[in-house]
């Protein structure tokens, strides 16, 4: 099946070719995927070359970046689907990336395949480590395991396998290869070896010249790589500088004269603060892969999510906040400054002064007046700042409102219309019961896919995907902490970018009104905290 597909999309263009029969067991995953789970697969490196339901779900905590996607996975901002499940506009991508530990190749990896499988790319990212883990020790010498090239190569050859066999056989369309890869030559052999199969190879090399990102990286990965588990922090932060000292006599840059004419790369210099593009004749996924690097940033801060209160306000209504609405938002408030306090943030430490505790309807009021400039600051200018928070809310009153404690406080609120709740159509007064008895053609449509579906006059979860993908961008160009105080249907669609949900899960999700969700950023993974909501009064 997979070289008749091949000879399909090079006749008639990436993404054309026809559907085949499939077994019962077709497009069935399970977790034992790639080499390191022990899964038996066939070996393609050494073959010649052929190049010519409805409910509530509670949130998880489990990011789901690296599992291991079906054939009928859809994601939630796709735009279309192909027979292949390529895009029709792009072939198969390998991005390759390289630079030595504590330079966030593995945040790189992790957040570049969550934004393309979240755009409809079929994407998994191979970490070398996972290789290394499964075959050898926690505490291994990074040195001896260089100097070893035979078992480092074995090791690299089971990863290229799986990507090979992720390519082909899983028709996947970008795998990400995340590992030191130190050598020129084993990258130009890596460059030559992907070619001959039709595979476009983009290296992305990952250079600081800044100390003080490399300490707070080897502190991140000290605390949260899987090399890690169980261990002493001290310890961990100690074993991992031992790794970047044994390897840096050996990585030799991308841009040597060996590989600088050969290959195509990318240097990212201090995570985003300079881009240096080379032999790039790019089509458009590359083009997107570049945009996003553009925009990316390692995160220090957190993404939080509350929802508006009075969930249940009709679409077209906007009244603003009763005296329970304000009491919630000064329990949100205080809350969460509570929380950021415990956390050692001084956001609010040189706020006028002005109590959160007192009933006064004057503490209500907003004693600065913010300029012209303040309140038309350009895109991307909020958050640089690793130490910052920024408020986002809709249009709406009772979001804008449920802010003013913060504007009490000097934070900077930005209301998006992006943010604006899901538009439910004609339906929006109706209970479920109505809606099945006045439509039920197309409420029994509903029900099979919630996430697509759209009643009259109506908006789907896809729609808000594809609307808050500017939303998306600017939170990747932002360090510091962001609360987001939005309708339930909006916060879904951002726990889903955040936690790599698939489109079938994003509906089911629930937010409770009493609960600020805390999504934290992660090299290897995103994690979800809930906080829940005191009641100051």
């Amino acid at each position: 099946m997979s070289h008749s597909i091949e000879d399909y999309e090079i006749n008639h263009g990436f993404g054309s070719a026809p559907i085949e029969p499939q077994s019962p067991t077709a497009g069935k995953r399970t977790r034992k995927r790639w080499s390191f789970h022990e899964s038996a697969k066939p070996n393609l490196v050494e073959r010649p070359s052929v190049a010519s339901s409805q409910g509530r779900r509670r949130l998880s905590d489990v990011d789901g970046v690296h599992k291991h996607i079906n054939s009928d996975y859809i994601s939630p901002a796709q735009l279309y689907s192909t027979e292949s499940g390529r895009l029709f506009h792009a072939g198969k991508i390998c991005i390759i990336l390289a630079g030595l530990p504590g330079r966030g190749k593995t945040h790189l990896s992790v957040s570049l395949t969550r934004y393309l499988r979240w755009l409809g790319v079929k994407t998994h990212v191979f970490h070398l480590g996972d290789y290394r883990r499964k075959n050898f020790d926690a505490d291994l010498d990074q040195k001896l395991f260089i100097e070893n090239n035979n078992e480092r190569l074995k090791l690299i050859d089971q990863c290229v396998n799986d990507i090979l066999n992720f390519l082909e056989n899983d028709l996947g369309q970008v795998a990400i290869y995340d590992a030191v890869n130190p050598f020129i030559k084993n990258r130009v052999e890596l460059d030559a070896k992907f070619k001959k199969l039709n595979i476009q190879t983009l290296f992305i090399e990952s250079s600081v010249t800044d100390d003080k990102i490399i300490l707070k990286n080897m502190e991140s990965a000290a605390k949260s790589s899987p090399d890690y588990v169980n261990w002493d922090y001290d310890k961990a932060y100690q074993d991992y500088s031992k790794r970047i000292e044994g390897l840096t006599p050996y990585y030799q840059p991308m841009g040597m004269e060996d590989d600088h004419n050969k290959l195509s790369y990318i240097k990212m210099i201090n995570f985003g603060e300079r881009i240096e593009l080379h032999n790039s004749s790019y089509g458009y996924l590359i083009n997107k892969v570049v945009f996003f690097l553009m925009n990316s940033r390692i995160k220090s801060g957190s993404v939080f999510f509350a929802r508006c209160y009075n969930n249940s306000v009709d679409f077209s209504d906007d009244p603003p906040l009763d005296e329970e609405g304000k009491r919630y938002a000064r329990n949100l408030s205080m809350t969460l400054m509570d929380y950021l306090k415990s956390q050692g943030k001084n956001y609010f430490d040189n706020s006028p002064e002005q109590s959160l505790h007192s009933n006064n309807s004057s503490s209500l009021s907003l004693k600065k007046q913010y300029s012209v400039d303040e309140k038309h600051l350009p895109a991307g200018a909020d958050g640089v700042d690793e130490n910052s928070f920024v408020v986002w809310t809709s249009v709406k009153s009772r979001t804008v409102e449920t802010t003013r404690f913060f504007k009490d406080k000097n934070i900077k609120i930005r209301s998006r219309i992006q943010l604006s709740q899901k538009n439910p159509g004609i339906v929006g007064s109706m209970t479920e019961e109505e809606i099945a008895e006045k439509f039920p053609t197309e409420y029994e449509q509903f029900l099979k896919d919630p996430y697509h579906h759209r009643f009259s006059r109506a908006e789907s979860y896809h729609d808000l995907a594809i609307k808050i993908e500017p939303l998306i961008l600017e939170m990747e160009r932002m360090s510091g902490d962001i609360l987001i105080i939005a309708d339930e249907t909006v916060l879904k669609v951002f726990y889903g970018y955040l936690m790599a949900s698939s489109c079938f899960d994003i509906p089911s999700l629930h937010f409770a009104q009493d609960e600020i969700i805390e999504m934290k950023f992660n090299a290897y993974s995103n994690m979800s905290k809930t906080i829940g909501i005191k009641d100051y009064s």
